[in-house]
Order: structure tokens, then sequence, then C-alpha cells
């Protein structure tokens, strides 16, 4: 005859045993997730490189000096699919270069990020060059660089253009900080 006693102890023991390591397994699932996440998208991943595209239009120019010129778009790439903000600080056009200061918001669906920008666009080429940095959101404080084209007529719609058929289509380098 079994003790009835001592056979519910070891259930409950045996369950308590199992619940256990299945928190520690959990665990390192878990930390194991967040430290692949963490490289990926640290400075862990240093010398990583990730592209995000953009198609944009500009929907208000600046009517006087020191106003800022609203854009809006969509982005893909590395940040995935979403919407495009951005502001031209300043522009100053001389000959066919145009140096322009601007805010650019990528709004993926996997990422969102905040950089602020250099654009040296040459007028007669229709091919612009970007610089700057990340200062919010994914990958703060990375560097970025870019180009873009000038379309004259956009393949995709845009709503509330301020140059009509008018659009920049290209791609930000996202370059992981060391």
């Amino acid at each position: 005859m079994t003790n009835l006693k001592n056979e519910g102890t070891k259930t409950v023991a045996t369950k308590i045993r199992r619940f256990k390591w299945g928190i520690i397994l959990l665990g390192l699932v878990l930390v194991a997730t967040t430290a692949g996440t963490a490289w990926a998208y640290s400075s862990g991943a240093t010398g990583h490189t990730f592209d995000d595209t953009f198609t944009k239009w500009v929907t208000t120019s600046p009517p006087a000096p020191g106003v800022a010129a609203n854009m809006v778009g969509v982005v893909g790439g590395d940040v995935g699919p979403g919407t495009y903000t951005g502001e031209v600080i300043s522009m100053n056009t001389v000959d066919n270069i145009t140096s322009i200061e601007a805010v650019y918001h990528f709004n993926g669906r996997k990422h969102a990020f905040t950089a602020e920008l250099n654009v040296t666009q040459n007028d007669s080429t229709g091919i612009g060059t970007i610089t700057g940095r990340v200062t919010e959101g994914w990958l703060k404080g990375a560097s970025v660089t870019g180009e873009y084209n000038v379309l004259a007529v956009c393949p995709i719609e845009t709503p509330d253009n301020a140059y009509g058929t008018l659009c920049f289509q290209g791609t930000l380098h996202v370059q992981v900080p060391k």
C-alpha cells in the first residue's frame, strides 16, 4: 500500500521543479532575444548600414526667408513601409547648386527616427546628396548619408504637391555608430 501523503508531496514537488525550469528557460529566451535585438540595432552592430528609401514632395513653399517648407511622402527599406514628413529649415541657391538644411522624419512600421541633414542639390543634374545625423528614435546618434533624384513627374500620387508632379526619390544610409 502506498502512502498517499508522500505521493501527493512528490507530485507537487515535481510540478514546482518543472515550473522553475520553465521560468528559467523563458528567462533565457527573453535574454537571448533582447541581446540579439540590441546587437542588431545598437553599437554592437558597429559598421552596419541600414538603407531606408523615400519618395517625398513639398506641400508648402517657404513664403519668406526663415520660414520652413513642409514635405510629406512615403518610406520603405529597413524602417518598413510607412510615412515621411520633413521640414526645410533653410535653403540657399548659388548658380546651379542649392544648399538645404532639413529635418526628415521616417515613420516606418518597423522603426522610426528623425535626422537633421545637410543637402546639396545640383539643379542642372537633378541629383542631391545628403549628410547628417539621427537625432531621435531608432539608431539615435548614427551618421546618415544618402542621395536622391529630382523627378519632374512622380511615379506615385502626390496630394497637395506645391510643385505639381515634382518629387524627390532616394535612399538614406544610416551607419550604426561605433
